[in-house]
């Protein structure tokens, strides 16, 4: 017995040797590994919908009420953005029983299958496609650019989202040209320029190891940024559609965002009827990340 608990100590102290090995070595895909690893554990699945990849928390059952819930990340993100919302980490409430989470990569994300258009009413139509064989109603929340997608969804498809959570959403003409600038930044990914993004979208510093930037800069080119950011149109703007979103709204904003500021929240609020804001102090561009708790009460408030 005495052997046995020498062994398995004496591996725990070889992994655990390992992986501070591989933080040294290589932080950025350590910790995204590290993070896969969390969802899997917390019974999180890596599915299928339609033509996009998926984590997937389902605790619905067959015959009862169930709260589906869809959450698409921005230009230059994952999935994986949404990993403290499906865990219910760092104060976010857990999904309530009765619910199932989709966070979706977005086409030619992580996996998922590249588009032949990537403007953002193509993009809106395949996130459709991945959700109405599932359920029949959805809440949708989108942050950043994958806001803007979501507000689309349900423009165009109405009966199919009943709730939108706009979370520090991208779609409003922007004559300071901020919005357009980070668009580019993402496009273009350089590492001077993802530390001037980084301190524009975050509140609160986060410890980021020199030598985890340049692979987070290949990760962000890995995605289609680049044809994204030249699919953008004018057309696709938000300002004069806003009146037509019809479900109920809720709009979650880090006060502190440098990327897309408050005052877009307000354009929001007043363009859209019956629109709820919740403008969260200490918070910036990606509350997901940085306040959660935030983004599920928005999520889970409601009954489905």
């Amino acid at each position: 017995m005495k052997r046995s608990a020498a062994i398995a100590a004496g591996a725990l102290a070889a992994l655990l040797s390992a992986a501070a090995c591989a933080m040294h070595l290589a932080p950025y895909p350590t910790h995204m590994a590290l993070r896969r690893l969390a969802l899997w554990r917390g019974g999180v699945k890596r599915v299928a919908a339609g033509p996009l990849l998926a984590y997937e928390k389902d605790s619905c059952r067959p015959g009862a009420p169930c709260r589906c819930v869809a959450l698409v990340h921005g230009l230059g993100d994952s999935a994986m953005t949404w990993d403290k919302t499906l865990l219910g980490l760092e104060g976010a409430t857990p999904p309530p029983e009765g619910t199932l989470l989709l966070a979706v990569d977005m086409p030619g994300t992580d996996g998922s299958s590249p588009a032949a258009d990537y403007g953002i009413r193509a993009q809106a139509r395949v996130l459709r496609t991945a959700l109405e064989g599932r359920c029949p109603q959805w809440t949708v929340a989108g942050n950043s650019l994958g806001g803007w997608i979501s507000a689309w969804l349900a423009l165009d498809w109405p009966q199919g989202v009943r709730r939108l959570i706009l979370v520090n959403a991208a779609g409003l003409t922007d004559a300071s040209g901020l919005a357009l600038q980070a668009a580019r930044t993402l496009a273009e990914p350089t590492v001077p320029a993802l530390k001037e993004f980084n301190a524009l979208a975050f509140v609160k510093a986060r410890p980021i190891p020199e030598r985890a930037w340049a692979p987070a800069a290949v990760a962000i080119r890995a995605r289609p940024t680049r044809a994204i950011f030249a699919a953008l149109k004018m057309s696709d703007a938000l300002d004069f559609r806003l009146k037509d979103l019809r479900g109920e709204t809720v709009i979650v904003w880090g006060q502190g965002d440098g990327v897309l500021p408050a005052g877009f929240a307000g354009r929001f609020r007043e363009g859209i009827a019956g629109a709820r804001l919740d403008l969260v102090a200490g918070c910036g561009h990606l509350p997901q990340r940085e306040c959660p708790e935030t983004v599920s009460r928005a999520l889970f408030g409601a009954k489905p």
